[in-house]
């Protein structure tokens, strides 16, 4: 009966597990529309943005663009993508119109201008900079190869956590790396995490290293970067060790784990992370699970 139900309970958690994780990376783009300097326009997604940059995918390519370079920035926009530059006319008379070429025939020429939609005969143009390229990509100085390096970023936490099953508190220090190289295209990367563990109560002490591969993404609500939600999911080995007074027992187990949490406080380089965080331990007898409030300053590079 016992053996029944810890391989129901696993079952459980890897339906969990999997639900998580398609929960995390399913959110929907943005489409949005930007202009840059030069008065190009682009029609994409955004993927994701912070305080200085978005990142915006084009044509399934992907681009770093840092908002100071930003003229315009326009979300919602509805569309596939599109780009289209800008096109400048001179009349006899002197006078010029800037704007994007929208209809040429072999008489007319119409721009949308800063004030609408300009029909223009060509007889009256003295001189013409038109701009008949579309759908053309961003400047090549922006594309995020998958190589390139976004941000890697480092981190130390820590946490308190108790278990269901256990009459324990234990405490955790855990350092945290995701580098940029492992970005999965801008939806989220691959982290590395090292958990040391450690707790004491009337009858025993535990202590604990944890080793965690995990997927991390993140997604902000209406754009708002303090409405900055993440989470992580991950997989690993706990190597425990339980102290009393008449044994003392050590093991190797699997372990998987999820976390859900708060990134929205951001400062320069510094991000805090707010979480809850459980963890299960797959021991041969039984599997063990603890879950508690972590907090986490990350460092971006």
């Amino acid at each position: 009966m016992k053996k029944s139900y810890t391989i129901n309970m696993r079952i459980e958690l890897v339906h969990i597990f999997l639900g998580c994780l398609y929960f995390i990376i399913s959110f929907p783009l943005f489409s949005a529309e930007i202009e840059l300097p030069s008065g190009n326009k682009f029609l994409g997604k955004i993927i994701s943005e912070d305080e200085r940059s978005i990142l915006f995918q084009f044509q399934g390519k992907d681009y770093r663009i840092p908002k100071s370079e930003l003229t315009k920035n326009e979300k919602d926009k509805s569309g596939n993508d599109f780009s289209i530059g800008l096109s400048k006319i001179t009349l006899y008379d002197k006078s010029q119109l800037i704007g994007y070429l929208i209809e040429e025939d072999q008489d007319h020429i119409i721009l949308q201008t800063q004030i609408g939609f300009v029909n223009v005969e060509k007889s009256k143009i003295e001189k013409s900079e038109l701009n008949r390229e579309k759908n053309f990509p961003p400047p090549k100085k922006y594309l995020v190869s998958s190589l390139e390096s976004l941000n890697t970023f480092v981190g130390l936490g820590y946490g308190i956590y108790r278990s269901p099953n256990l009459d324990i508190t234990l405490n955790q220090l855990y350092l945290n790396l995701e580098p940029a190289y492992l970005d999965w295209k801008g939806f989220g990367r691959i982290g590395l995490q090292l958990d040391g563990i450690w707790g004491v109560n009337s009858e025993y002490k535990v202590n604990m290293f944890n080793g965690i591969v995990y997927y991390y993404s993140h997604y902000q609500f209406q754009q708002n970067p303090l409405l900055d939600f993440y989470g992580k999911v991950g997989l690993g080995g706990n190597y425990v060790n339980t102290i009393a007074e008449d044994r003392n027992r050590s093991g190797l187990n699997p372990l998987a784990m999820i976390e859900l949490g708060w990134q929205g406080y951001k400062l320069n380089d510094f991000q805090l992370r707010l979480g809850i965080n459980t963890f299960c331990a797959f021991e041969t007898a039984s599997t063990v699970c603890f879950s508690g409030p972590t907090i986490q300053g990350m460092l971006k590079f």
